[in-house]
């Protein structure tokens, strides 16, 4: 039977999950979050992410908010165009956030596509970046957990220990 998300173009398509433990591609880079190329956050591996296309509507929430400069970057399995107005859903902490915004880089790695979401919408870009950095502590969590086991793990230090390396490499707005 094939997933629902594949016969109907409606239904929010899960982003390319990976375990937070197969986070050594970025290692070399200075940071995790920052994508050197771009200056975009990358979502972080092993957080689970959907999307789905909206046809109608622009990618801002609101035409009076002034704009970011800012954005995410996601794996895919699939090819998105350039131009595209993405409806992003991010599972966290039992409630699911949600953002809109447009495609602006696509580009091959390996056995999937990176696609580079701008957020017109400042109120969202900054929502967004917060987001990012729960789901990148809770990531990191996930990566001591492995390697140190889940009884030597207290979540403030770690959350602590996340932020005071990689808090300042996190863009602004």
């Amino acid at each position: 039977m094939r997933p629902q998300w594949l016969s109907n173009p409606f239904v929010p398509r899960p982003a390319k999950l990976r375990p937070p433990a197969v986070r050594l591609r970025h290692a070399a880079s200075a940071s995790p979050v920052r994508d050197a190329q771009t200056g975009f956050i990358h979502h972080a591996l092993g957080c689970p992410l959907e999307y789905k296309r909206v046809w109608f509507g622009n990618a801002g929430r609101d035409a009076n908010n002034e704009n970011s400069d800012i954005g995410l970057i996601f794996e895919s399995e699939e090819y998105i165009t350039t131009g595209a107005t993405l409806e992003i859903h991010i599972p966290l902490r039992g409630e699911m956030e949600q953002f809109r915004g447009k495609v602006v880089l696509v580009r091959q790695s390996g056995d999937c596509w990176e696609v580079g979401v701008w957020f017109p919408c400042r109120i969202d870009a900054s929502r967004m970046r917060i987001v990012e950095q729960i789901c990148h502590i809770e990531a990191y969590l996930q990566q001591k957990k492995y390697v140190d086991g889940p009884y030597n793990l207290n979540r403030d230090r770690i959350a602590a220990e996340w932020i005071h390396r990689h808090a300042a490499t996190v863009p602004t707005i």
